[in-house]
């Protein structure tokens, strides 16, 4: 397990990741996404909301068991115990902020499941089969409660 320290740009499972500093009670974090990449398995927060503003481009977010379709200048709220998940369907990057209030459990995963962005092969250990293996064990101890595969 690797830990770096907040502000660090990282590759998480795929996703170019930039936990900013916050006053500790809730998480923030910048996220880019490339085209065509699938977003985490769906899954619920017990402790958490989370709240998304898309900063450029246009995401999908699964709520329960519809997708919705967001813009750049939006937002999108997920209350704690709501399965949710994201993707980027479309054909160029988008990035968005992702707010948990409050947010013990998500700067852990993003930060020690992660490979800086300047290391070499960073994008490519960040998805591989040992890394996807750590961050799923490590899942329930950082409020994130998987809920099954993901919806057509």
């Amino acid at each position: 397990m690797r830990k770096y320290p907040l502000g660090t740009e990282v590759w998480f499972i795929g996703h170019k990741v930039r936990p900013l500093q916050s006053t500790g009670a809730y998480a923030t974090a910048d996220v880019y996404v490339t085209p065509k990449v699938p977003g985490p398995p769906p899954h619920y927060h017990e402790k958490a909301n989370e709240l998304y503003y898309v900063l450029e481009g246009t995401m999908e977010f699964l709520r329960g068991e519809e997708w919705y379709t967001v813009t750049a200048g939006e937002n999108f709220l997920i209350p704690k115990g709501t399965i949710h998940s994201f993707r980027n369907n479309g054909d160029t990057a988008t990035r968005f902020l992702t707010i948990h209030d409050p947010g013990e459990g998500a700067d852990n995963l993003f930060l020690s499941f992660s490979f800086a962005t300047d290391e070499e092969n960073a994008f490519e250990n960040s998805v591989s089969d040992e890394t996807i293996q750590q961050v799923l064990a490590a899942c329930e101890a950082n409020d994130m409660f998987l809920a099954g595969p993901e919806p057509a």
